[in-house]
């Protein structure tokens, strides 16, 4: 199967999102059975553990699979990698079923561009911890005037949340850094994890309403399912060095 890329010039295109389990043996995808009019481009969003961002100008397409091995997200039996168009600087690799690929090369042939939420690019004037949340997937991305780290883990309750952020914050000084979520329950979130944050600027008269409903994390037991806060592989700056 060819894999498709696309190319560096924003347009609107298309989109399909991609959920494959953590497992690796099973995916949805129900926006496949859609319509994609025209002949353009249609960007697919894979939602998987096994994505890395690598500096465009080190990646190279014939070693996708040996940059997620050396990275400790080797793909799994039935999955091979794939990869997404330059963004950034960046090029983000994922590994995905066999068949998911297939179902989406049977439906858009070479249109498809596949892409992943830890491409997303916020705007990040102070130190910034970006964060997005989808099917059970913690998406995360710290900058401090250049990006640091760049991860996605399986987080699928609170206690995996939580363990992950104490993780992060041996890292990182989280109270130097804003908190920004880009999913569609961002809010919610924000209330639970907040309090670990530096506060946002809140313009003038504007109530601070961030822990005004809901419960914050309670302090949890250790995950032993969770494999905690990994190295963002080739994608290393400054303090990355030391995670």
């Amino acid at each position: 199967m060819k894999q498709a890329t696309g190319s560096n010039t924003p347009q609107s295109i298309n989109k399909v999102s991609i959920q494959l389990t953590l497992d690796g043996h099973s995916f949805s995808a129900p926006a496949l059975s859609g319509e994609f009019p025209g002949d353009g481009p249609v960007e697919v969003e894979l939602l998987t553990p096994r994505t890395m961002l690598v500096p465009e100008e080190l990646f190279d397409k014939e070693h996708a699979g040996e940059v997620l091995a050396a990275a400790g997200m080797a793909a799994l039996p039935g999955e091979r990698a794939v990869w997404s168009a330059p963004q950034q600087n960046a090029v983000a690799v994922m590994a995905a079923a066999e068949d998911a690929l297939a179902a989406v090369h049977e439906r858009l042939g070479d249109r498809a561009r596949y892409t992943t939420p830890l491409l997303c690019v916020p705007q990040a004037s102070v130190p910034t911890v970006w964060m997005y949340y989808a099917a059970g997937l913690l998406y995360i991305k710290v900058y401090d005037g250049k990006l640091r780290f760049a991860e996605v883990v399986p987080a699928p309750d609170e206690a995996d949340l939580l363990y992950m952020l104490e993780r992060l914050g041996s890292e990182f000084r989280l109270r130097d850094y804003t908190l920004r979520i880009g999913s569609s329950d961002g809010r919610a979130l924000k209330r639970k994890l907040g309090g670990y944050f530096r506060p946002a600027p809140q313009p003038a008269g504007a109530a601070d309403d961030r822990f005004r409903q809901g419960e914050p994390l309670q302090r949890p037991r250790q995950s032993a399912g969770f494999r905690g806060v990994r190295r963002a592989g080739p994608l290393r700056g400054n303090r990355l060095d030391q995670l």
